[in-house]
């Protein structure tokens, strides 16, 4: 059955009321976005005085597209609202085929005062009278990269090869500029990271979380949903809604607004009710929804649930070329007190000892090995392969400080081979530092292999996804990893 939410992810016809052919205005940038997704249905800009836009044939309203028109959306100014839901008004009287609206202007009910208000309440009147959905107002807009729409104002530095190409992650975030900075921080890693869905809810004066995380919760393409939450005015229906999806589908949330000025901040952006933070804290431990700390550890995580195979039990080992990193990275692990360091077997410490250099360190504690800055690329691998050969071993954390005589690219090529060639037990590798390994990381990363800039970064996406596992495993849940 088709759902209502659909026509924001998969219209066959967009109109972009404030298309503009001036690049510094957000709809040229809505226009451009669609067009070098290969949007595959039609686009309709509407503006007051150009005729064509980008290529495309312009209206002065949207009452004088002759064609079918299943989304709008909105980035013209929004005291202009009133005229645009008249006009809006007029063609739902001849055609009523208008479906969904995103609403990406601002000046609504988040600024708290009776203009935007009455702003709102007009999109709104007109919204329900015709039974249309609405995102937003006050977001940046919704992505979908399976049916190639992107009705978003942001220049998400995408690489065009990688358009269109869906990974597993659906997101939702609460702040259009913090969905916006996620998304251009995702396309600048090493290898641009891929999402099914991405939508940015704003306002929320019609759709909001509980019915996007449900939609999401029936979407096959969807692995693992992540969230940027300020607050939400029925706390308990919310995160009963996330738990129960949790037993599905990991569900991972960036939660803010902890402190009494954080809580006031959020209030005062887009009117979201914060809440005492202990009690989501509690509760989102109890239904198994993974909340993380940063944006950083939020992008991690979801890409490493995106991934890897989730780890079959809390037994890590650290496998480390540097001293100092490794110590930094056994520091963050030490956090989760729910990570076990195995032991592993005698045989195995002597295969490690025999292969790797004099003054590798083995073992020494459990769960650990240094195998020193001088260790070459079949030392990386063959001790990592040893390591993960053990049954008592359910995933590794690898930290390796590249010098300048170990070989990246062969290293990355080493390690790809390797770690593709056993997807039972996940790996998180660090390779450090910066662009100068680069190269190495791009290797992986295009392989669908995850890599991480910091060892605290690698060590806190392998203890999520542990916590995860241990959540599912008391609740006798096995996780679906076949979903493409």
């Amino acid at each position: 059955m088709k759902s209502s939410l659909d026509y924001f992810f998969n219209p066959k016809s967009i109109a972009v009321i404030g298309a503009s052919n001036n690049p510094q205005k957000p709809g040229h940038v809505i226009v451009k976005n669609l067009i070098e997704m290969s949007y595959p249905g039609k686009i309709f800009p509407v503006n007051k005085i150009e005729t064509e836009i980008l290529g495309q044939k312009a209206y002065s309203d949207i009452s004088k597209i002759e064609d079918s028109v299943e989304l709008v959306v909105l980035i013209s100014r929004s005291d202009m609202i009133y005229e645009i839901m008249e006009d809006l008004d007029v063609r739902m009287k001849k055609k009523n085929d208008v479906k969904a609206i995103v609403c990406a202007s601002a000046g609504f009910a988040e600024i708290k005062d009776e203009e935007g208000a009455g702003r709102q309440e007009a999109l709104m009147a007109t919204a329900k009278k015709y039974g249309i959905r609405v995102m937003g107002p006050n977001c940046i807009g919704v992505i979908d990269n399976k049916n190639r729409v992107d009705t978003t104002f942001v220049e998400t530095l995408m690489p065009k090869e990688s358009k269109g190409k869906p990974g597993g992650i659906s997101f939702i975030s609460q702040s259009g500029a913090t969905a916006a900075s996620i998304l251009m921080i995702g396309a600048s890693l090493p290898s641009p990271m891929r999402y099914n869905k991405f939508v940015s809810i704003g306002n929320m004066a019609d759709v909001d979380f509980i019915e996007l995380l449900e939609y999401m919760e029936q979407d096959e393409n969807t692995r693992v949903i992540g969230l940027y939450m300020e607050g939400y005015p029925d706390a308990r229906r919310l995160v009963e809604t996330m738990g129960r999806i949790s037993l599905k589908k990991p569900v991972v949330v960036l939660k803010v607004g902890k402190t009494e000025r954080g809580a006031a901040a959020a209030n005062s952006h887009t009117g979201s009710l914060v809440g005492a933070d202990r009690v989501y804290d509690s509760a989102f431990r109890q239904y198994g929804i993974i909340r993380v700390k940063s944006i950083d550890e939020l992008i991690d995580t979801m890409r490493a649930f995106d991934a890897l195979p989730l780890p079959r039990g809390n037994r890590l080992f650290l496998y480390t070329q540097a001293g100092g990193p490794g110590i930094y990275c056994m520091d963050t692990l030490n956090d989760y007190d729910f990570i076990e360091f195995p032991v592993i077997g005698d045989v195995a410490k002597a295969k490690l000892k025999d292969m790797l250099l004099p003054m590798a360190t083995i073992c020494s504690p459990e769960g650990y090995a240094d195998i020193t800055a001088s260790a070459t690329v079949r030392h990386h691998v063959d001790g990592l392969k040893v390591i993960l050969d053990e049954d008592n071993v359910d995933s590794a954390v690898l930290v390796t400080v590249v010098p300048n005589f170990l070989p990246r690219e062969e290293l990355g090529n080493e390690l790809k081979k390797y770690i593709m060639s056993q997807k039972q037990k996940p790996v998180f590798p660090c390779i450090m530092a910066g662009n100068y390994v680069r190269s190495s990381r791009v290797i992986l990363e295009e392989a669908g292999i995850p890599t991480f800039d910091t060892p605290d970064r690698a060590a806190r996406a392998a203890a999520n996804m542990t916590r995860y596992s241990m959540f599912l495993k008391k609740r006798g849940r096995a996780y679906d990893q076949d979903i493409k």
